[in-house]
C-alpha cells in the first residue's frame, strides 16, 4: 500500500544506538502501525469476500482454504481464473493476508523491505512529518484510490474512515518514540570543548569575584578612622 502501509515500527519498539547515532526499529508485526493496518485489511478482505461469494458461491471458502494452505485447496491459478470471470479487476494477491503471499501470485515489484534502521536526521524528519491530524492526508489517498480503482479499495477507504482517531494515536505514539531516541541520542553526545572552556573561565570569574567581595569585606571602612 504504499507509504500508506509502510512497515515503520509502532510504540515501544525503536531503541537508540547512541554510539552510531541510530534509531533501531525491532523487525516485528506487534508494533501499533503494523497491527492497525493488519485489522484494517482483515476486515477489507472479509467484506470483500463475502461480496464475491454471492457472485460466485463458494469462492470464498476457496479462497480462504488456500490462505489456510490447506490440502484440498485448489492452487492460485485455479482462484485466479475464477476470479477473472467475475471481471472485479482484483487480482488473488489482493485478497491475500501479506504474511501468506508468495511468489506465485505476488508482484514483487510490490515488495517492501522492512527499514530497521533510522539515522539521526532520518529519525528528526519522520517527527517532522507527522502533522497533528494524520489521518486526513491518508484518508485523502485512499479516497483517491478508491475513485479510480476496485472496489477493495472502496472497502479499504470507508474501513480507514471508521478508525481515524485509532490511526492518529499510533502516529502520536511513533512520533513520541522516535523523538525518545533522538532525545536519548542527544543527551549521550559528549559537551563540546568550547562549552568546557568557556564553563571553566565563569567557575574562575566566579572565584575572582567571590575573592574580590571577601577582600572588600575585610579592607577597614575609611570612616572608621
Amino acid at each position: 500500500m504504499g507509504l500508506l502501509g509502510s512497515p515503520i515500527a509502532g510504540a515501544d519498539t525503536i531503541t537508540a544506538d547512541t554510539d552510531r547515532e541510530m534509531c533501531i526499529a525491532s523487525e516485528n508485526d506487534t508494533s501499533g502501525v503494523v497491527t492497525f493496518w493488519e485489522g484494517v485489511e482483515q476486515d477489507v478482505r472479509d467484506q470483500r469476500l463475502s461480496e464475491l461469494d454471492e457472485q460466485d458461491p463458494g469462492i470464498k471458502d476457496a479462497i480462504e482454504a488456500y490462505i489456510a494452505e490447506a490440502p484440498s485447496a485448489p492452487s492460485a491459478a485455479v482462484l485466479q481464473t475464477r476470479l477473472d470471470a467475475l471481471e472485479t479487476g482484483e487480482g488473488l494477491a489482493m485478497l491475500l493476508p501479506e504474511s501468506t503471499t508468495d511468489l506465485e501470485v505476488v508482484d514483487p515489484q510490490n515488495q517492501q523491505r522492512f527499514q530497521t534502521d533510522y539515522t539521526y536526521d532520518e529519525a528528526k524528519q519522520i517527527v517532522a512529518d507527522i502533522p497533528e491530524e494524520p489521518a486526513i492526508n491518508v484518508q485523502t489517498q485512499l479516497d483517491q484510490a478508491a475513485a479510480a480503482s476496485t472496489r477493495l479499495a472502496e472497502i479499504r477507504a470507508e474501513v480507514f474512515s471508521q478508525r481515524t482517531e485509532d490511526y492518529n494515536q499510533t502516529q502520536f505514539d511513533l512520533r513520541d518514540d522516535f523523538q525518545s531516541c533522538i532525545d536519548e541520542i542527544e543527551d549521550a553526545r559528549p559537551i563540546p570543548a568550547q562549552y568546557l572552556i568557556l564553563g571553566g573561565a565563569g567557575i574562575l570569574a566566579l572565584a575572582a569575584l567571590g575573592l574580590r567581595a571577601w577582600s572588600n569585606s575585610r579592607t577597614p571602612n575609611r570612616h572608621d578612622n
